[in-house]
């Protein structure tokens, strides 16, 4: 996974040191993420387009707010994922690369943070 740091390594360093609040943008695909102090960028659409990211279309991504103790995913399927037609199978499947996106993010990143899934559906819990 290439990990673009906004707006700058250092920047990104400091943060660290000071256990900011970041944010990132993490391919659905897992080949690439983006992450900001989260008064640099904000919001994830605009870290993208900062960042000069060559995807700039937030549903491509996986979004999180994090530091060091825990990290919130906004989750929102979007409606094409992956191609799959029936909500319920692409809401498990976007749950599921989430779940092993996210945290492989995180560990590359240095952080073991607990991830707390925010708006996601009561479904996804049916076993």
């Amino acid at each position: 996974m290439n990990i673009i740091r906004y707006p700058s390594a250092e920047a990104i360093n400091e943060a660290v040191r000071r256990d900011s609040r970041l944010i990132a943008a993490i391919s659905h695909d897992g080949s690439s993420a983006v992450v900001a102090p989260i008064e640099e960028a904000g919001e994830h659409s605009l870290l993208l387009v900062l960042s000069g990211h060559t995807d700039t279309d937030v549903k491509n991504f996986f979004r999180i707010a994090f530091n060091s103790s825990s990290a919130d995913w906004d989750f929102t399927c979007p409606a094409g994922y992956r191609a799959i037609p029936d909500g319920s199978q692409r809401t498990s499947a976007y749950y599921n690369d989430g779940l092993r996106k996210i945290p492989e993010f995180l560990v590359m990143f240095g952080y073991f943070s607990k991830l707390n899934i925010k708006n996601a559906p009561p479904d996804i819990w049916d076993f």
